[in-house]
């Protein structure tokens, strides 16, 4: 999002994370008839378990994980027991594993969400009785500065240096197939695995003004914020469309995101004071207000595991209340700016 200077850095854009866990928080959605709906997850899980394999950098592997966890916690809360004849006081959550005290090595009698049978998820419980939370699985997402790209783990609050040389990017956000896209001040970049190097797609053909945020949908659509305006891009050539003025008084803050939901939200700085958190129509541009976040100068955000988080030109990691706007403080990384960030593929 900020102008900033040409540096040298070599990255593996396959280390990609996958969203799991919750959803945004506010409603239930409705699950078709071969799925069921997660009510801790907020969000539907396939009904046939999913298999997964080792390698926790990759996408697809901590997606099918999560959905076979889901999956698997929703068959373990129907389970009965009556094939194995087990004392329900030996397995009050019913998720087929006995209770320390009977002999067993169920961790948490009481929730089907923490068992030996369960694959671990991103989140901050040790889902699979390890005595670990999110072991063997990769939970982070990428963010950027000035000069440097970034891989944040939320749940550990850690940070890693993955490289240099950003060619001036502004914002950068992950395509649906993978792959990492950023925007400078006059055009489109992809980043390309082969040669380690960021390479243009194209220029914008018209004046975007300040394209600070950026946001991919599930459809594979680009947009950009700048100031009052939301363009589309291009991703084969690179060209802007204008697609409309926010109006009223919004004024984009630093950073645009699309959730699962493939709602588009942007950080708003017309309040001196805070940035507000506000939805943008992807049909016309026009911007409606949800909150005021309660932290300045937001500029990345990223959707992932059911999270909205958000994180500052002061090194303020936040999560942020789709619902209402409010923003919380998880973790402050002191020393750090952040300019971007980007989505896990599947939100």
């Amino acid at each position: 999002m900020r102008n900033v200077a040409h540096c040298c850095f070599l990255l593996l854009v396959s280390s990609l994370i996958a969203g799991c866990g919750s959803d945004e928080k506010g409603f239930e959605i409705p699950c078709n008839d071969d799925e069921l709906y997660d009510q801790v997850a907020d969000t539907c899980v396939p009904r046939a378990r999913q298999s997964t394999n080792n390698g926790g950098n990759n996408v697809n592997n901590v997606n099918n994980a999560n959905n076979a966890n889901n999956q698997n916690n929703s068959n373990n809360s129907n389970n009965t027991n009556n094939t194995n004849n087990m004392n329900d006081n030996c397995d009050r959550d019913n998720d087929g594993a006995r209770a320390i005290s009977c002999g067993g090595n169920d961790c948490d009698d009481g929730s089907i969400y923490r068992s030996p049978n369960n694959f671990e998820l991103c989140d901050d419980i040790d889902n699979d009785c390890s005595g670990e939370v999110n072991d063997g699985i990769d939970c982070t997402f990428y963010a950027h500065s000035g000069q440097e790209l970034y891989q944040i783990d939320p749940f550990a609050k850690q940070i890693t240096e993955v490289g240099t040389d950003l060619p001036n990017l502004q914002d950068i956000d992950t395509h649906p197939d993978g792959t990492l896209y950023g925007v400078t001040f006059d055009g489109l970049y992809h980043f390309d695995e082969q040669s380690s190097n960021w390479m243009q797609v194209g220029e914008f053909g018209i004046d975007v003004g300040d394209p600070n945020g950026m946001a991919i949908d599930l459809e594979g659509t680009i947009f950009v914020t700048s100031e009052t305006n939301v363009y589309t891009i291009d991703a084969q050539d690179g060209s802007a469309t204008l697609l409309g003025s926010m109006d009223g008084e919004f004024y984009s803050s630093g950073d645009c995101v699309v959730n699962k939901y493939d709602t588009l939200f942007m950080t708003s700085k017309h309040d001196e004071t805070q940035d507000h958190l506000i939805t943008i129509n992807r049909a016309d541009g026009k911007g409606t207000q949800i909150g005021p976040i309660g932290f300045r100068k937001v500029f990345a955000l990223t959707s992932a595991w059911g999270f909205l988080y958000g994180l500052t030109d002061t090194g303020q990691l936040i999560t942020i209340d789709v619902n209402t706007g409010n923003g919380e403080l998880v973790h402050t990384f002191e020393g750090y700016r952040f300019f971007g960030a980007a989505s896990t593929p599947d939100r």
